[in-house]
């Protein structure tokens, strides 16, 4: 039943995505390897869905003659100023990136736009 209660989740979701956007941009994380280091809680990490969402959020949206733009997982997006490109090395511990330049604000949030920065990059170049 709660694996049926997730699946239902998961495309409602991931449909509503593919609705409103036309291009997603992701980090392909190896969550596997994410699990194994001991981020986050292990078994929780692989019972998440993330990969499960992730294909069927690619295959609604191409469905749909839309954009789903994988970025290397080796992309340094939370090391990335937004606003002016200067790379900042943070541990990850380090929950607010803040810039010479003046931009301070959440690290994940930071990536998130640097993620679709490169992924637009990555799609203009096919």
């Amino acid at each position: 039943k709660i694996a049926n209660q997730r699946l239902d989740s998961l495309h409602k979701k991931s449909t509503e995505i593919a609705n409103q956007y036309d291009i997603v941009c992701v980090e392909d994380l190896d969550m596997k390897a994410i699990g194994n280091k001991g981020f986050g809680n292990g078994k929780a990490t692989f019972d998440n869905g993330y990969g499960m969402f992730l294909n069927m959020l690619e295959y609604k949206l191409k469905e749909r003659g839309k954009y789903f733009v994988k970025v290397d997982k080796w992309y340094p997006s939370s090391q990335i100023c937004h606003c002016c490109g200067s790379v900042k090395k943070l541990d990850l511990k380090d929950r607010v990136y803040t810039c010479d330049c003046g931009y301070t604000g959440d690290r994940d949030h930071n990536a998130a736009i640097n993620i679709l920065t490169e992924g637009l990059r990555i799609l203009q170049s096919l």
